[in-house]
Formats: C-alpha cells, sequence, structure tokens
C-alpha cells in the first residue's frame, strides 16, 4: 500500500509541543498541548437549535444549549415525545464525540419564546402565552405570520422593545452555555462557538437564512435579528455596530436549495468588496437537504438528497416544481466568474461546510442506521408524520463541518473558517485533504512528506492560486472513508472545475479514481464485496490555460449503502410511503465537497 495511506496518522501524530507557534488573539486560556504546523481534521456542527427557538419550541423540544453541548461532546439525551411523567423512550447517543459546536437558535422571536414558556417572565400568564403553551402548532404560524408582516404580538409593546428586553435571557444563556463547554486546558478536546441564526426570507418563503459566528466571548449586546435588520447588507452593518475591539464574526448561508434564486443576489458597488469577507463560507448540505447543484443530466451525482419543492411557501402548498438552477452553489460559483471578469473581484468565492440544522439540540447526530430526525420546517413533531417515522421523508440525518486547523482552539478553527481551509460531508468522517500547484510530483502520493510539500509547493482548499506564471496545473486530492463505517469504501473521486471561456461557463466533471468494487443488495442492505478505504492521486489538468478564472473543488462518493428510510421500511414494512409526488430513494451514497480552490491570473 502505499506510503501516503498513513499520512493522516502521521500528521496528528508529529506534533509540536511547544507553544511559541500557538497564539490566542482574544482567548483566555492554556496553550493547547497538541500544535500540528501541517493542521489536523476537527469534525464539528454549526449549525443547532434548542428550545430556545420558536419552531423548536413549537415540536416540543425541551433540551437547551447546555443540553446540546454536552451531547455534543458524548453524553447521551431523551428526546421528545416525552410521557406525561416526563420519561422517554427515545434516547440518542454520538459514537464519537464533535471536536466542536456552535448552538444557532434563531434570533427572531428569542423573547418571545422566553415569554411563554419561562414561568419566571412577568408575561407567562398573559393571554399570547396560554395559547402558545395550549395550542403550540397554530402558535407556531400565528407567530410567524405576525413577525413577517412587522407586527408585534400585544405583550411586546409598540416597537417590540419588551420582547426584545426579554431575548437578553436566553442570549445570556446562549453565551453561557458556549463559555461554560469550552474546553480551555492544555487537553483542547473541546471547542464551543458563540454564534446565532438570522432567518431572513422574502415573498413568504424564499430562504435567506444564515448563521452568525462569533470568533470569541466578545460578542454584541443582543444578536440581530431579521425583524431587526431586513436584508444581509443591514445584517452586516448592525453586526459591524455591535461588534467592536477584538469581537469577529463569520456569516454563513444555508439552504440556498430552498431559496427560490434569491440567495444569490448579486452584491452592488459597495458590497463587492466586502461581500466575500463577510460570508467566506455556504452550508452546502443538511438535514433540509443538498445545495450543490441543481438536478442535471449530465452530472447525475447532483441529484442526491434533494428536495421536492423550491422553498417552504412550496412544501406547505404541495408545490412540487423544482428550485430553478440559480438556487444552487455551483451556479453562484460560476457567477462568480463573470462578475470578476467584469468587475475584477469574485464576490462568491465561498468555502464549503456541512452542518445538521438539527431543531432536537442533537449536534452531529447524522448516523443513517439509527436516525432519530430533527424536526424541521416548522412542523411539530410527528404531526403528519407517518407512525414509525422520525421525521418528515423527505429530510436526511445532515452533515457535518470539517476544518483543517494546527488545534482545537476557537482562534485556530476560526482562522480556518476564514480562510476556507474546509469541506462537509453528508455524515460521514470522511478525510480529504485537497491541494492545487503549478507543477505538483506525480510521485507525491508516495512521499512520507506529502502535505509539507504540497503545502510548499500549492496551495489548499479554500485558497486562490495565482496564475500568472504558471505553465501547468496540478491537483493533489487524498481522501480516507469513515474509519468508524465498516462496510464504508470509497467509489469515486470527481474534480468539478468550472471555467469562463468567452461569456460561456463551461463545467467539467472528471473521475480522478474510480473503483466501483462494492454493490449494495437493496433487499437486505447487505453491502457485497469491499473496495478501497483510503485513495490518492495527482491529476494535471490537460486543458489548463493560465489567462482563464476558473475554479475547482473534490467531490469524494462512497459506496451505495441504504437510505434512513428504507432501512425502516425493511425493518418494518407499515413505515413505507407510497407517494406518486416524492419518489423517496432507496440508497444513497455519501459523500464530501472541498471548498474550492480558485485560478486567477493577476
Amino acid at each position: 500500500m502505499k506510503i501516503f495511506f498513513i499520512l493522516f496518522l502521521f500528521s496528528i501524530s508529529c506534533f509540536i509541543s511547544t507553544n511559541e507557534k500557538q497564539t490566542y488573539y482574544a482567548e483566555d486560556r492554556e496553550p493547547c498541548s497538541v500544535f500540528v504546523e501541517n493542521k489536523i481534521p476537527l469534525f464539528g456542527d454549526l449549525h443547532v437549535h434548542t428550545a430556545l427557538s420558536l419552531d423548536a419550541n413549537t415540536q416540543g423540544t425541551i433540551l437547551t444549549p447546555e443540553d446540546a453541548y454536552l451531547y455534543a461532546k458524548g453524553q447521551p439525551l431523551y428526546l421528545q415525545p416525552y410521557n406525561p411523567d416526563g420519561t422517554s423512550s427515545r434516547v440518542s447517543k454520538l459514537n464519537k464525540p464533535l471536536d466542536f459546536a456552535a448552538v444557532t437558535d434563531h434570533a427572531e422571536l428569542l423573547g418571545e419564546v422566553r415569554m411563554c414558556t419561562d414561568p419566571d417572565s412577568q408575561y407567562f400568564n398573559h393571554l399570547t402565552c396560554r395559547f402558545y403553551r395550549d395550542f403550540p402548532r397554530l402558535s407556531y404560524f400565528y407567530i410567524n405570520a405576525k413577525a413577517s408582516l412587522g407586527k408585534s404580538l400585544g405583550m411586546c409593546g409598540n416597537d417590540r422593545e419588551l420582547c426584545l428586553a426579554e431575548a437578553q435571557v436566553p442570549w445570556s444563556k446562549t453565551i453561557e452555555a458556549a463559555e461554560k463547554h469550552y474546553d480551555r486546558s492544555e487537553d483542547c478536546k473541546f471547542t464551543s462557538f458563540i454564534g446565532y441564526e438570522w432567518t431572513g426570507a422574502v415573498y413568504s418563503g424564499s430562504n435567506l437564512h444564515r448563521n452568525i459566528i462569533f470568533n470569541n466571548s466578545n460578542v454584541p449586546f443582543s444578536p440581530v435579528s431579521f425583524l431587526d435588520a431586513p436584508s444581509r447588507q443591514q445584517l452586516w452593518s448592525k453586526l459591524d455596530q455591535g461588534c467592536s475591539g477584538d469581537c469577529d464574526y463569520v456569516v454563513i448561508p444555508h439552504n440556498s436549495n430552498l431559496s427560490n434564486g434569491f440567495m444569490f443576489e448579486e452584491p452592488n458597488q459597495d458590497e463587492l468588496f466586502i461581500q466575500n469577507i463577510k460570508e467566506p463560507l455556504i452550508e452546502i448540505f443538511q438535514h433540509k437537504g443538498s445545495s450543490e447543484c441543481a438536478i442535471d443530466e449530465d452530472d447525475p451525482l447532483c441529484s442526491f438528497e434533494q428536495l421536492p419543492y423550491k422553498d417552504f411557501r412550496a412544501k406547505f402548498s404541495n408545490d412540487l416544481s423544482p428550485a430553478p438552477k440559480s438556487s444552487y452553489v455551483r451556479d453562484a460559483l460560476n457567477k462568480g466568474l463573470k462578475i470578476k471578469r467584469s468587475k475584477n473581484i469574485n464576490p462568491f468565492k465561498y468555502g464549503f461546510i456541512g452542518s445538521t440544522d438539527t431543531h432536537l439540540a442533537i449536534p452531529g447526530a447524522t448516523d443513517e442506521e439509527f436516525f432519530q430526525g430533527h424536526g424541521g420546517a416548522g412542523k411539530s413533531f410527528r404531526n403528519s408524520i407517518p407512525q414509525g417515522l422520525p421525521d418528515d421523508i423527505e429530510f436526511n440525518p445532515g452533515g457535518l463541518a470539517v476544518v483543517w486547523a494546527e488545534e482545537n482552539s476557537r482562534s485556530s478553527i476560526f482562522n480556518a473558517l476564514q480562510r476556507k481551509e474546509v469541506y462537509g460531508t453528508s455524515g460521514p468522517r470522511f478525510l480529504v485533504r485537497f491541494f492545487a500547484g503549478g507543477n505538483l510530483n506525480k510521485s507525491l502520493c508516495d512521499s512520507p512528506n506529502a502535505i509539507s510539500q504540497a503545502y510548499q509547493e500549492g496551495v489548499p482548499m479554500g485558497a486562490t492560486l495565482d496564475t500568472a506564471s504558471l505553465s501547468n496545473l496540478s491537483i493533489f486530492i487524498s481522501a480516507k472513508a469513515d474509519a468508524s463505517l465498516e462496510n464504508q469504501y470509497l467509489e469515486k473521486i470527481q474534480i468539478i472545475k468550472g471555467v469562463l471561456k468567452g461569456d460561456e461557463i463551461h463545467t467539467t466533471i472528471v473521475d480522478v479514481v474510480d473503483h466501483q468494487e462494492a454493490t449494495l443488495d437493496e433487499s437486505s442492505c447487505e453491502i457485497i464485496g469491499k473496495g478501497k478505504k483510503s485513495v490518492c492521486a495527482v491529476w494535471h489538468d490537460p486543458n489548463f490555460d493560465n489567462q482563464e478564472n476558473a475554479y475547482y473543488y473534490a467531490r469524494v462518493v462512497a459506496n451505495k449503502s441504504c437510505r434512513w428510510s428504507h432501512k425502516l421500511c425493511i425493518s418494518n414494512p407499515d413505515y413505507c410511503i407510497d407517494d406518486s409526488d416524492f419518489k423517496t430513494p432507496k440508497f444513497i451514497q455519501e459523500r464530501a465537497w472541498t471548498s474550492p480552490i480558485w485560478l486567477e491570473n493577476s
């Protein structure tokens, strides 16, 4: 076996134990005992809802930010539905703890939820709150309808001033939980970030949602909601006003697949230069589907976990028309290349992450085998969901965010997020490295110093490579299957290239590795045969032109395995759904998406 395949272990074990290279810009903590110059992979979830969020709360979630971090660190949690005595038959526990996480409850209506659920609130017995507790599902739609019209509930005051004041309590709980669970010892076992979700929308349901992740505990006095800032530009402005000193943040859009084409609005001239600074990343996958690319016969893998509607309004109206191509990340990357040509800056140089968007306060619960549901689209738990199913049939367990960082600390992870040395997975813990350079040696996969060489001779995922002096272009890609999944093998690694030629974007998909050795028996979900656990390749682009602006990203694809819904179907046929409008796939191919590398001639 090639020497390279031990490099992941090598990179983790060969660390610098001295502290001279470790800097903590805004952290009160001990230096980490493990510091790796060539970086270690850290797995996390940056999209997590708890009982503080209106939609999670009206679904019966009672778990708190404190509970979410305990779960991320490996503690089991009991989930709804709860019995009258408070017990539950459903328990969830991660097979392996996360390295980092952020609770991102909705900024909108934080105060209203607190008023109606906390007996210590002076508004707890207000008529609206009694209605909320007695009819949570109806309340969800009523409160959201009022909010979308810019109208306050009676207990909020004329300008929502009372509800905004009440929101300080849950916001403080969010901060306190993140601070409590951040491991500041030299062990550096777990990193928690303070964050929240800005739940923007246009045209009654076209999704513009974004998560805000802060670099440290110096955060604004209150979260900026969609009600306070009804556009991404206003969000950035108000964040800047409230974020001072050593405070910093990244804004991460998600579910562009549900935006009906409105997520990637072209920035105006003033915004062009800050768009990619404010929003360096996008969540390419989560439990409400994949946002990589529109279904395309030229790329059949784009059909992976696609939702059958274009926005939230379409879901509730049973409108199953497909989302427009402009809702997807690949189209945004292409749009960025065109803007770069005309205005000399690319505002859509997104790095990719995955997350769950769990509404059950269980970050990182991505196991297809034991999926407990995540809740979604504001639907109350089990309401209109067939008995036996943990979630709406079209939803999935969600994904993970992976960063390459020197150590498990806020500073190191946040820097990785900003420079986009990150990737997303559909749930499994794939290990993926991705570099581009002018002349990466074909023998790199055999070198024990491959990663050091790749950093010296090229740039990693998320970076921009200046092609002015290059005559060739090489891609170094290595991947390893999730070590905890016995029957997971790597079927293929693809390089997706987008390049602007004339006025047209040309997209090329190249299978640089293809090993279809394991097959799936869909009737039993048995994996037949074996495949590759690790792969490595150096690919030279025969069509490279140093005068063209382009991007490259890698898609790592595993062998077929049964989807969670089909596993339930096999174990109990009563769980199966016959729905002519939505054909639920029986199998999936888990995958990872690297952040792109951009090529620009300066």
